[in-house]
Parts: structure tokens; sequence; C-alpha cells
């Protein structure tokens, strides 16, 4: 059965008193200049590799499809982005073994070891779905290769924008480290990029607290592309607990950022929490014949993988209450 990650794609305006968030057209836009882009080179009859990113131990990483479909949807017709991508390398020339001498020589697009990577992009939710299995670049250097890609098309379509890709990550670890035993915290490091606004609107308020739509507008007011924070205990001593505002970057960078700890247990053991250990992946079930429902049933996917990203309400609720209660102290 196939199974998927999921990354959360943004075009953010570098100065929003001049350009606005591009919204599903724009999103659109980018994945059918991808789609252009991809057609001309097989016209041309050039290598994929001119368009892919290079990777390590001489491999490739490059779009192969990108089409833009429309279902029915809520009494009217909305837009998905279905693809795939390849991971290959380049093979000009075989030789004998023996001899040195040529055997074989391309003529064109020739490898040696190719995967195919399915990909379904939600330009509403702007999260992108790809098949993870076997040959699939691991989170940083699929990003960095997701970014070389799409930024060749956002320099030239979004000059005020600014390119923004991360893995999403289920918020149940956080809540995990939030609730475990320890003797105290020996680190902290973590960021958070602003976001699309409605996708705060939707998924935070009355959800997350107050306090992250309060960050969310001062971010994006002054134009803060990213929200770092770090804070480390005196040597050889644990800090009792790390502060609230960590926390709330902890919930919100499961979506939008990223983020790790050190702490000691009750054991008095040293624990390494890294937030992307724990990415979010999604199973596709049993779907009715047809390329279109399967692309549907990955997009269900994709708003069960985003859910994933925020705290079950109980445990946001349990959480904020210790954060009020940290307060009162």
């Amino acid at each position: 059965m196939a199974i998927y990650k999921f990354y959360n794609i943004q075009l953010l305006p570098i100065d929003n008193t001049k350009h606005h968030e591009v919204g599903e057209s724009g999103y659109c836009k980018l994945f059918e200049a991808l789609g252009e882009q991809i057609k001309d080179t097989k016209e041309k009859q050039e290598k994929l590799s001119s368009i892919g990113c290079k990777m390590k131990g001489d491999m490739f990483f490059a779009p192969f499809s990108s089409n833009i479909m429309e279902y029915p949807a809520d009494n009217e017709s909305k837009k998905i982005v279905h693809g795939y991508f390849l991971k290959f390398d380049n093979v000009n020339t075989l030789l004998d073994t023996n001899s040195g001498e040529v055997q074989y020589r391309s003529k064109g697009n020739s490898s040696s070891k190719r995967f195919e990577f399915e990909f379904v992009f939600e330009p509403y939710k702007h999260i992108l779905a790809i098949q993870h299995k076997a040959g699939l670049p691991s989170r940083m250097p699929l990003i960095e290769a997701l970014d070389e890609i799409l930024n060749t098309h956002v320099t030239k379509l979004f000059k005020g924008h600014s390119l923004e890709i991360i893995e999403l990550t289920s918020a149940e670890s956080v809540i995990q480290l939030f609730n475990s035993p320890k003797n105290g915290y020996k680190s902290y490091n973590g960021y958070v990029t602003f976001s699309n606004s409605e996708d705060y609107d939707s998924d935070i308020e009355g959800f997350l607290y107050d306090d992250a739509r309060e960050k969310e507008i001062e971010l994006k007011k002054k134009n803060i592309a990213e929200w770092r924070t770090t804070y480390k205990g005196f040597k050889g001593s644990l800090m009792t607990d790390i502060p609230n505002d960590a926390k709330m970057q902890m919930l919100l960078a499961t979506k939008y950022g990223n983020a790790e700890a050190r702490y000691e247990n009750d054991n008095g053991e040293d624990v390494k929490y890294h937030m992307d250990n724990s990415p979010v992946r999604e199973t596709l079930g049993k779907y009715s014949q047809g390329i279109l429902n399967r692309v549907i049933e990955i997009r269900n996917l994709i708003f069960r993988a985003d859910k994933k990203t925020r705290a079950a309400k109980k445990s946001s609720l349990e959480n904020k209450k210790l954060l009020d209660s940290n307060k009162d102290n």
C-alpha cells in the first residue's frame, strides 16, 4: 500500500505592504509553469537532469510530470495538482570491464537507476503529498531539491515572495514531550516561519490560544520572515522548564517550522527530542477506479495529515492550563 509524507509549501510576501498572498490561483500557476518546463524539456529531447537537482552518488531528482486536474466539491469545481518526481542517474557510456572499450553510448536520457514518486499538491492548503518509498531522499535533501526545482519559477513569477518548504510533523510528539516526567531541560532550539493568515484563522484561533494569533500578527506587521528561539541552562545545571513562548513555538512548528530539545528524564538520563523524527505519514486505502478518484483520496490524506499537526483539543486545553498556571507562579 502506498504511503505518503507531507510538505507545507508557502509563498510568503517579503513586504506585505506591497505584495499579497498568492492564493490558490498563484500556487496553481507555479505548478503550471513547472508542467510547461517539463513539456518543453521533453519536446526538445533534452536530458531531464537539466531541470533537476544534483544529489549525492551521481543521482538527480527532477520533476517528471505536473498536471492540473479539476474535481467537483461544494457545488463548484476545484483544482488540484497531480504528477511525478524521478530520482535517477545519468548513464552516458558503458565500458567493458576487461578491455575498457565502450560497449554502449547513450543518445539522451539513459539511467541504470530510476525511482518514481507520485505527488499530489493541494493548492488551497498548499500542502504537497509525496509517495514515501525506497529511494526517496531524506528530509533535508528532499526539501533542498524541491526548493531548487520550484524556486526556478518562483523567482520569475513571484519576485516579491519567498518560498518556504517545511515537512509536516505530528503534534502528538510535542504533547508527549510536554507530559513526559523529567528533571529539567538542558537546551531548546526552534524556529517558525510566519504563515499565510488564513491558515491561522482556520487552524489556531480558539484552538491554540490567543497568543498564537498575536504572534502571527506581530510577525507579519514587522515583515519578520522567521522567529528563532534558543534557550540554554547554566553549565552543569538544568532549566526547570522551557519558557511559555518556546512551548507555543513548538506547537506552531509542527506545520510552520522545526524544533529540538535536550532534557534529563526522571531516571537522570540525557534525552534528545527532534521534531523531524516524527513526520506525519498516511497510507492510501481503497478507492474507486480512475486516476481522479486516486488523486481525491490522496487529497483526503492531506487533510488528515494537516489535522495531525494540531494537538488534540483536550491536550491543547490541558497544556493551556499548564501555561496559565506557570504565568501565575
